[in-house]
């Protein structure tokens, strides 16, 4: 049963801060090291000074810390007076297509992967978490969404959330680095926030973005098990809709040796043919793959065998990994992740070797985790990210 509940969310104040699009951000962890300083330098009160800033070791934890009070005292960021859910719309362009994606902001009550209330499709890893720890052990917040999808195919949410901006004015509305127009409106009606979180009792939320930081708020309530902080800040957004792209992260082997041997054994591994046509990752199917090789001077067009179909869930990112990352490691010494075809395409050297993917839907994620399975790191890109900024939740 998934728990949620409204919360008073702590926001830029717009006496404070005239321009919202100065002081929002991508998520810490797709933000470069080019994009950090430039975020850092937008404005003294981008929320990077806190969630990323440059500080060395522990010291980045110290200064978020005592930033994101001086703001608090300062009034830069406000909270609200009474507990609400925000919905949360989306605009952007991809690949000269105009979406529009629709979620709200709400807390969820944290629980273990093992009670399949909240899922994991994605492994972790210690770093990430202890880092995300330490910051919100500084600052006391949840300062950035986890993403979250929900099967909203009864539509309950959908029409509460619809009816309501159509009926509004935005509190938030901003532009983000990669161009998505985010706006965020406010329901503080208790009967509308009751009939979400009711909604949403029979559910399941699959965690899209942000695995570190749900097991970090978990860890953190285990540790310091206060009411407050037995919630956690999420983005949900419902899974049939256009707009809930899930794109995939394509792999560079770099320094391949003898590139020929791993061309012939692939072609062992699954079906393949020569491709001579230009490539579009958008064409493939769940369970094919591209592969270039510049000093073959070849691509192929691969596909999972049928004996091998149930095995991978007919994805060909388990494939990739089983049969080409991990079988041949000691034939390559690096290992490059692209979020786009271009910049991946860019990178194939004469002794790489290319591994373009195809994009995910959520009924073949859902298999995955409803199996107690995880993909290979690294495997999707929900796009757009949810903006850093918009808003914050205090914990206790």
């Amino acid at each position: 049963m998934a728990n949620l509940k409204g919360f008073k969310g702590l926001r830029y104040n717009d006496e404070k801060i005239s321009k919202i699009s100065d002081v929002i951000a991508p998520p810490y962890d797709v933000i470069n090291k080019k994009q950090q300083e430039e975020l850092l330098n937008q404005s003294q009160h981008n929320v990077v000074h806190i969630d990323f800033n440059d500080g060395i070791g522990d010291e980045k934890y110290l200064n978020a810390g005592k930033i994101f009070k001086e703001w608090l005292n300062e009034n830069i960021l406000l909270q609200e007076d009474k507990e609400a859910i925000y919905p949360y719309l989306q605009e952007f362009t991809y690949k000269s297509k105009s979406y529009t994606r629709l979620g709200f902001i709400a807390l969820v009550e944290v629980s273990e992967f093992s009670k399949k209330v909240v899922l994991p499709h994605e492994q972790t890893f210690s770093g990430p978490k202890e880092d995300r720890y330490k910051l919100m052990k500084a600052c006391k917040a949840n300062l950035s969404p986890i993403f979250g999808v929900y099967d909203n195919s009864d539509e309950i949410v959908d029409n509460i959330l619809r009816n309501f901006i159509d009926q509004n004015s935005p509190v938030i509305k901003g532009e983000s680095k990669d161009g998505v127009t985010n706006t965020v409106w406010k329901i503080d009606d208790e009967k509308k926030i009751n009939q979400i979180i009711e909604s949403f009792k029979p559910k399941e939320i699959l965690i899209a973005d942000g695995h570190h930081r749900y097991e970090t708020s978990l860890n953190y309530y285990k540790d310091f098990p206060d009411d407050k902080n037995k919630y956690t800040m999420f983005y949900l957004a419902g899974s049939n809709q256009e707009g809930l792209l899930i794109n995939p992260t394509h792999r560079i082997l770099q320094n391949v040796k003898q590139p020929n041997l791993l061309i012939d054994q692939i072609k062992k591994d699954f079906d393949c043919e020569n491709y001579k046509e230009e490539i579009n990752e958008d064409f493939l199917n769940p369970d094919e793959f591209f592969v270039i090789s510049k000093e073959a001077n070849i691509i192929l067009k691969c596909k999972i065998k049928e004996e091998n179909r149930d095995k991978f869930y007919s994805m060909s990112v388990y494939g990739v990994q089983e049969f080409i990352i991990d079988k041949f490691k000691d034939n390559y010494n690096g290992l490059d992740f692209f979020k786009s075809f271009n910049d991946a395409n860019d990178s194939i050297l004469e002794n790489s070797l290319g591994l373009i993917l195809p994009k995910f839907v959520p009924p073949d994620i859902m298999k995955v985790v409803l199996n107690d399975d995880k993909m290979p790191q690294k495997s999707t890109y929900f796009y757009p990210k949810v903006a850093t900024g918009v808003l914050f939740n205090k914990l206790s």
